[in-house]
C-alpha cells in the first residue's frame, strides 16, 4: 500500500472548513486510485485527523511531520504557499525526495512565480512545455499560454500521481 500525506493550510482556517476541504481532497483521491493503478491501494494521511483540535502549532508539526517522512508521495492542496507548516512540510519531501503531486490547481496566473519559487519542480515542468512548444513554432505569448494550459492540466488530471512509483511502475 503506498500513503499519500495530505499537505495545505490549517491554522487560520475555520476548523469546519478546514475539515470539510482536507476530508474532501481525501475522498477524491480515494475515488481516483481507486479507479487507476492504485486499485485501492493507496492510504491517505490527512493531517486534520493527527491532531486535537486544542493541539499547539509545534506539538502538531511534529505529529504531522513523524507521520509525512513515512508517506510514499504528498499531494498538495490550494493555499499551501501562504502555510507557513505545508511550506515546511513541503520543503521537508523535496529534501528527502518524497514525490510531490498537485490535485488541485494551485494557483491563477498572476501566483505563478511564487509556486514556481516554492515549487521547483514544477518552474521544470512548465520550462519543458514552454520549450516543446517554441521548438514546435509557436510564437511566444501562445508558447507561454500553451505551456501554462498544460501545467494545469497535470494539477486536474486524474492521473496526477505519476510521481509515485508503485511496483516498479510509475504512475
Amino acid at each position: 500500500m503506498k500513503n499519500i500525506y495530505l499537505c495545505g493550510p490549517v491554522t487560520g482556517r475555520k476548523p469546519q472548513e478546514t475539515v470539510k476541504h482536507f476530508g474532501g481532497i481525501e475522498e477524491m483521491i480515494r475515488e481516483r486510485t481507486s479507479r487507476e493503478a492504485f486499485n485501492g491501494q493507496a492510504g491517505i494521511v490527512n493531517p486534520v485527523t493527527l491532531c486535537e483540535p486544542d493541539m499547539n502549532w509545534h506539538k502538531a508539526m511534529r505529529a504531522c511531520v513523524s507521520s509525512l517522512v513515512k508517506c510514499d508521495g504528498i499531494a498538495l492542496l490550494q493555499g499551501w504557499q501562504r502555510s507557513k507548516g505545508a511550506a515546511l512540510e513541503l520543503k521537508l519531501a523535496q529534501d528527502l525526495h518524497i514525490p510531490v503531486v498537485f490535485v488541485e490547481q494551485p494557483v491563477d496566473y498572476l501566483g505563478l512565480n511564487e509556486l514556481f519559487t516554492a515549487a521547483p519542480e514544477t518552474l521544470r515542468c512548465y520550462n519543458k512545455h514552454l520549450t516543446k512548444f517554441h521548438n514546435e513554432g509557436l510564437e511566444e505569448s501562445l508558447a507561454e499560454n500553451r505551456a501554462i494550459l498544460e501545467l494545469t492540466n497535470r494539477y486536474l488530471n486524474p492521473y496526477g500521481f505519476e510521481y509515485i512509483e508503485i511496483e516498479g511502475a510509475s504512475i
